[in-house]
């Protein structure tokens, strides 16, 4: 069989779509290559582009909105659809007017990748996402995944590598917490600080660190200042040291109003820490509540300090729930589970139509 070309389109080259990214380096670098080859091609650039050069994935960037009013970013996007001669082009971005060009240069296959129905800048959640135009749909939990009105949906759920972190540096007994993700409306920030705010005026030495970065970070810390709380809550930026961070923390905390599938919140699990987690969206699926973590209501920061107290209080329980949590990760969302399944994705459409 000749190797298919598949082409990754991408929103964003930047840090902000690092759990994206390392999904497509993974499948780029796992794949038979003489089956499969991958390449990437990001609408915004950043540093991944980069990343990808170095380690042999071919990438490029066409500096585009997706829209029809940047008609040099289109027209660069079509250059490459035209120059590649895919076979298949897997789509994380993009609307009807990208879709509508790739029909329009290629006879690429078309894979739709959904990761998430929420507004990222006001959190509502869209029931039935419209989507454009695909061959195949995948999405990344099983509640986008009824999002997205399509009977043949297939949920891939994202993979971690366990051994990239360490358990046993945990540092169980602190009153360090922490949280990575951008600083987006959608992740609920501000009932995670008005929690630490009501835990700080008992326990003075509770910390937060927030790994991260995005557009209401300077609204987050003037939240931080006006609550009195400067000395409790540290924000780091993105880190791409996140393994090592991860040890440093007791607990991670994600508050979001809503979320696909929080890898951050897999990598804590892959790094035996407990979760306190929002009962909404994929976080349901990926967070077992009283056995890998804690699930809270969204938006209640009196009932997530509760929480975040009882599991400081009681570091056996802690240590219980980060181990069964690491064993879920491995167990449960593996690199070579999630691998497998995008391939059987891509071999079915290739498949040869049967005739009735």
């Amino acid at each position: 069989m000749a190797t298919r070309r598949a082409l990754h389109v991408l929103g964003t080259a930047n840090f902000a779509g690092k759990a994206v990214n390392e999904i497509v380096e993974y499948l780029a670098t796992s794949l038979d290559p003489n089956k499969f080859q991958i390449e990437a091609c990001y609408l915004r650039c950043g540093e991944f582009t980069d990343r990808f050069r170095k380690i042999g994935i071919k990438s490029c960037c066409v500096d585009w909105s997706g829209a029809p009013s940047n008609p040099l970013g289109a027209a660069k996007f079509a250059a490459r659809l035209l120059s590649g001669k895919y076979d298949l082009i897997h789509l994380h971005t993009g609307g009807r007017f990208l879709t509508r060009l790739i029909r329009l240069f290629s006879r690429a296959k078309i894979v739709r990748h959904v990761h998430g129905r929420a507004s990222e800048d006001t959190g509502e959640i869209g029931l039935i996402l419209n989507l454009p135009e695909r061959d195949a749909t995948v999405a990344n939990s099983k509640i986008v995944a009824q999002a997205c009105g399509d009977r043949n949906v297939t949920v891939i759920y994202p993979g971690v590598d366990v051994t990239e972190f360490f358990p046993d540096k945990v540092q169980r007994g602190t009153s360090t917490l922490g949280t990575a993700c951008r600083l987006e409306p959608v992740k609920g920030l501000a009932t995670l600080i008005d929690a630490i705010s009501i835990l700080a005026a008992h326990d003075p030495a509770i910390r937060l660190e927030i790994a991260g970065d995005g557009s209401l970070r300077s609204t987050l810390q003037e939240r931080v200042d006006r609550l009195g709380i400067s000395e409790n809550v540290a924000f780091l930026g993105w880190r791409r040291d996140i393994a090592s961070v991860l040890r440093s923390w007791s607990l991670f905390i994600q508050p979001s109003l809503d979320e696909g599938f929080a890898v951050s919140v897999l990598e804590a699990m892959a790094s035996g820490l407990p979760v306190i987690a929002s009962d909404a969206g994929g976080l349901r699926e990926l967070v077992l509540d009283g056995k890998t973590g804690l699930l809270v209501p969204s938006g209640n920061p009196t009932i997530l300090a509760e929480k975040i107290r009882v599991l400081l209080g009681d570091p056996g329980l802690m240590a219980r729930m980060g181990e069964a949590g690491r064993l879920r990760a491995q167990e449960d969302f593996s690199l070579l589970q999630m691998v497998r399944e995008t391939v059987d994705i891509y071999d079915r459409l290739f498949q040869p139509v049967k005739s009735k």
